[in-house]
């Protein structure tokens, strides 16, 4: 009797594949890298992709799965029990392209040690998900909804813990802080992904953050970004 030639497991040729849609999407953004091209680096046949998946969308779908599970678990876990408005600030600092260099105050997802970041990803890929969502099928969107909803339900309990020690506007809803904030986030994609200087950004978000934080916090914005040039390099306590 012969033996059947010894091939790759299913599941590990399914995570292979989603592995290198991962690197892809987030390096070319999700609706600019077609399927012979995933195809290609994953070395293997177009229809072997849709016998796995179905479709692209379904692909696409566990990409940003795996994604927003890092997010999740790396991201949304430091405002679960941050009490401090800093969490907010270098996460905003952290995205643009200033990261936390002591590693004390936030982490990005680029750290979070369930993948390898490729090293020319731009921004999030979340983010540029959303951008695209509009262009995006069935799956790919319920995938987005499901964490946005997640995510608003997690930030809305910090931004009630910041409302309550007077770092975030008191006036303001919870609710309409976190629209606020997720615009925010998303509008520098949008500017990351034409090109904005870094710099540029701060300058723009620092003056967006000025509708939400109270006066105290924007005190410790400014004087954070004042006192760093291309990185941060310490951390400004105010009472």
């Amino acid at each position: 009797m012969k033996k059947k030639p010894v091939g790759r497991p299913r599941k590990l040729k399914r995570q292979h594949i989603i592995n290198i849609a991962y690197n892809q999407y987030w390096l070319h953004g999700i609706k600019n890298v077609p399927l012979s091209n995933i195809a290609k680096v994953a070395n293997i046949s177009r229809p072997g992709i849709y016998v796995e998946f179905g479709d692209e969308d379904a692909l696409q779908a566990e990409v940003i799965k795996k994604y927003t599970y890092a997010l999740e678990g790396h991201v949304l876990a430091q405002y679960k029990d941050s009490k401090d408005i800093k969490t907010l600030l270098f996460h905003f600092n952290s995205y643009i392209g200033f990261p936390d260099e002591d590693k004390k105050i936030f982490l990005g997802v680029r750290n979070a040690s369930i993948f390898n970041t490729p090293k020319a990803a731009n921004g999030c890929l979340y983010e540029k998900a959303k951008i695209v969502k509009h262009l995006l099928k069935k799956k790919s969107v319920n995938e987005i909804n499901n964490y946005e909803e997640h995510r608003k339900n997690e930030f809305k309990n910090y931004i009630n813990k910041m409302q309550k020690n007077g770092k975030i506007k008191q006036t303001l809803k919870s609710e309409d802080v976190y629209e606020y904030i997720s615009a925010t986030l998303l509008m520098i994609q949008t500017l990351k992904n034409n090109g904005m200087n870094k710099l540029k950004i701060r300058e723009i978000v620092d003056k967006a953050l000025s509708a939400i934080l109270s006066p105290i916090s924007l005190i410790q914005t400014l004087k954070l970004h004042n006192n760093s040039n291309s990185k941060i390099t310490s951390v400004i306590n105010i009472a």
